[in-house]
């Protein structure tokens, strides 16, 4: 079941080793990651973006976007390569729907969206700890990740207006400049991850705006 919620809106939830759904959530999963979560996430394992998304991601043309998407390869058994019994071994640097859920954000234009998701499985909605959406971004340490999707969407954004569809040499680019921030710093010079992630995204701003 999904929910709507306005910021301020409560709800109940909690998740921590020993209820009995622990890692349930982690497995079975279609997990789209933005180039912030391929950014840190690659970090937390002292791998470049190149290495992480050749070992741990396969990636395709969305439907929807027409823009690469990334998504991150699940074990054999369905499970995340990073979840072990303890929970997550990449905790701090998790990706943007773990570190959201039970939330999702969605935007839209500038407005942006959440939503509550209740799994049959889930019984962190039992617990009697009592959030507002703000609070809940906040405890999660998701600003950053909003901030830098964000921008990433405006990428999207770019792609919807042009109303064009891009060479296969323009999808290699994007995909290159948004998501392997190492490569892309190696092709401009750009010494830091941040600020070339964020140039990456607006290099490919200019290459679908300008023909």
């Amino acid at each position: 079941m999904v929910e709507e919620l306005e910021p301020i809106e409560r709800f109940k939830f909690a998740c921590y080793p020993g209820i009995n759904c622990f890692n349930e959530c982690c497995q079975n999963l279609n997990l789209a990651l933005t180039p912030y979560d391929v950014l840190r996430m690659s970090r937390a394992l002292e791998l470049t973006t190149t290495e992480f998304l050749e070992r741990y991601t396969s990636h395709h043309i969305g439907i929807a976007t027409g823009l690469p998407v990334v998504v991150l390869k699940m074990l054999p058994d369905g499970r995340c390569p990073f979840v072990t019994e303890n929970g997550c071994s990449i905790y701090a640097d998790r990706p943007t729907p773990c570190r959201l859920y039970p939330l999702a954000r969605v935007r839209a234009g500038d407005e942006v969206q959440y939503y509550l998701l209740r799994e049959d499985f889930c019984m962190g909605h039992m617990e009697g700890k009592e959030w507002s959406v703000v609070e809940w971004v906040e405890d999660q340490e998701a600003e950053d990740y909003n901030e830098m999707n964000d921008l990433f969407f405006e990428l999207i954004s770019a792609k919807n207006r042009s109303g064009r569809n891009l060479t296969d040499g323009e999808l290699e680019r994007i995909y290159r400049a948004c998501f392997d921030v190492d490569w892309f710093k190696k092709e401009t010079g750009i010494d830091g991850d941040l600020e070339a992630l964020k140039e990456g995204i607006r290099f490919s701003i200019d290459l679908i705006s300008h023909v």
